[in-house]
């Protein structure tokens, strides 16, 4: 069953439906679709495009962004789906976590400080549900980490919470039902 949550966007940058009026619309848990009305030869034709299955609206930037992602593969599994060059000549990368934990990072200018470097928290934490929380944990211990036991959260998830070298807080959980 598919549920409007926005309508009515202009959507005049996709080469899929130029000139098209748009709905972002959910097709599903956690999927965001976009509904196009194109513009074109097909005018007042109907298309559905799945975009994403989760959605990461926020890019972690780091010191060496390498050696983040080789951090990230190793102590906890995620894969690298796509690693192209930024505008800025700089490194951006997606990494997953399972089938749709998505998360994006990329290498920071020469004046950025790391929150490591800085000694500060980082402004977010990136938190992720993982269908075995257990196993997952058991991994990061088994690479090295220094990850806390595992603990129940006041919403009840089963979750560990990890810092990487530059900084950064993982909190990976699972729904306890």
């Amino acid at each position: 069953m598919l549920r409007r949550i926005s309508y009515g966007a202009s959507f005049h940058a996709s080469h899929y439906c130029p000139n098209a009026q748009a709905s972002f619309l959910n097709t599903g848990p956690g999927e965001i679709g976009l509904l196009g009305r194109a513009g074109g030869k097909r005018r007042g034709e109907w298309r559905i495009r799945l975009l994403a299955t989760r959605v990461s609206a926020r890019t972690s930037v780091y010191e060496d962004a390498a050696g983040a992602v080789g951090y990230l593969t190793t102590t906890f599994g995620f894969v690298q789906r796509l690693a192209p060059t930024g505008a800025a000549g700089r490194m951006h990368t997606e990494l997953l976590l399972g089938d749709d934990g998505l998360v994006m990072l990329g290498q920071a200018g020469e004046s950025f400080k790391s929150p490591a470097r800085l000694d500060v928290d980082p402004s977010v934490l990136v938190h992720l549900y993982v269908d075995d929380v257990d196993a997952l944990h058991e991994r990061a211990r088994a690479a090295g980490a220094d990850v806390p036991d595992l603990e129940m959260s006041p919403a009840g998830d089963r979750r560990f919470t990890a810092t990487d070298p530059e900084g950064q807080i993982w909190v990976f959980a699972q729904r306890v039902e």
